[in-house]
């Protein structure tokens, strides 16, 4: 692709970790698509060292600075969860593209109103699901059956050590110099809009809901959900049991599908272990196909997509492993999407979907309690 037109000028705001370890290095090396024109993070030390890392030219305290950078095309939203919501209303209201991190939002009625703010604007919103741009994940959708008659059951299964294990001290740029009213208005608009979705601010329920629900188990459900939706299966299903304890380190949800087959997720922060396991296993009655996803923060770490079938003697196994890396696949997405070449695969509707489901988890956890 040449540049020119075709080039679109791009501002991250937030400049924590997934934008650092992620978003920032994969639009760098996708130069001919993209100009990194703007930072915006709080921390004066923390955006002038990003800037420097990435050669961008203007680094902002706040998004709405970033938004009104002459000729910007598009946003990376990479900001805390609480911040998604108005972040993506204003770039829409700017006329600016967005790609915004899961969860697009906390309050469900945001998210209705993201849909009609982005259909005013005729822009495009992508929420972040990577995964969905697996090419392993991809080829276990494409050979799933027509329906979920056969489908027995799901299991899905992650403990995470966070970032710890896989990055230095120098890898990272950290600062301690964010002005403390930023960070106690983050944590109340946090509990605000929690409360506001759940009716509960209680500081264990916050950390459950926002950071556990939707800011780590809606990876795992937004990709079940579009293996149910390849097999017609209709969405949301209903939610029948959800949980939480160790202080919101700890979390499960359960869905009915609509032949009676379950739907069983579980994702435990393990801190200490220094061990990432994710697993996604569909049962079906003649087949067990497991999705095995490395850390995010191992880069061209395989993607292994398994298959246990039943053979005329015993049992083929197949294997594939896919190392493409699924963050700079979604970036060339949203290029595209931009230039009007493909429809966006991961809209705001889907992330709807996936948050009702969340909710309700989180809802039957305190009923529960």
């Amino acid at each position: 692709m040449s540049a020119g037109s075709d080039r679109k000028r791009v501002g991250v705001i937030g400049a924590g970790l997934i934008a650092q370890a992620m978003h920032l290095p994969h639009l760098a090396l996708l130069r001919d698509r993209f100009e990194l024109a703007v930072v915006a993070d709080p921390s004066p030390s923390v955006r002038e060292r990003v800037g420097d890392r990435f050669g961008i030219p203007h680094r902002v305290a706040t998004a709405d600075e970033a938004i009104a950078v002459d000729g910007l095309d598009a946003v990376v939203i990479c900001a805390p969860n609480a911040t998604h919501a108005g972040t993506v209303l204003a770039a829409l209201d700017a006329g600016v593209h967005v790609l915004c991190e899961k969860p697009l939002c906390i309050v469900p009625a945001d998210a209705d109103a993201i849909v009609a703010a982005r259909d005013r604007a005729g822009r495009v919103v992508q929420v972040a699901y990577n995964n969905r741009f697996d090419i392993a994940y991809e080829r276990l959708v494409s050979e799933l059956p027509d329906s979920t008659e056969t489908l027995r059951y799901i299991s899905v299964l992650v403990h995470d050590p966070e970032f710890g294990p896989y990055f230095g001290p120098e890898d990272l740029a950290r600062g301690s110099d964010v002005p403390a009213e930023v960070i106690e208005g983050s944590r109340a608009d946090e509990a605000a809009q929690v409360r506001a979705a759940v009716g509960t601010d209680e500081v264990d329920a916050v950390k459950a809901f926002s950071g556990g629900f939707l800011g780590s188990l809606v990876h795992q459900v937004n990709m079940v959900h579009g293996m149910l939706a390849r097999m017609g299966e209709p969405l949301p299903a209903p939610v029948i049991a959800g949980d939480a304890w160790a202080g919101g380190e700890a979390l499960t949800g359960s869905v009915r599908l609509r032949n009676g087959a379950r739907w069983d997720s579980a994702w435990i922060q393990l801190i200490a272990l220094h061990e990432y396991d994710e697993r996604i296993t569909l049962y079906f009655d003649d087949s067990v196909r497991t999705l095995s996803i490395p850390s995010p923060w191992l880069r061209q770490a395989p993607t292994t997509y398994a298959v246990s079938r039943a053979g005329t003697d015993g049992r083929d196994v197949t294997a594939f492993d896919s190392y493409d890396e699924a963050y700079q696949r979604e970036l060339v997405h949203f290029h595209r999407c931009m230039l009007g070449a493909e429809e966006c695969r991961t809209p705001p509707e889907q992330a709807r979907i996936d948050q009702a489901v969340l909710t309700d988890m989180f809802r039957l956890a305190e009923r529960r309690e």
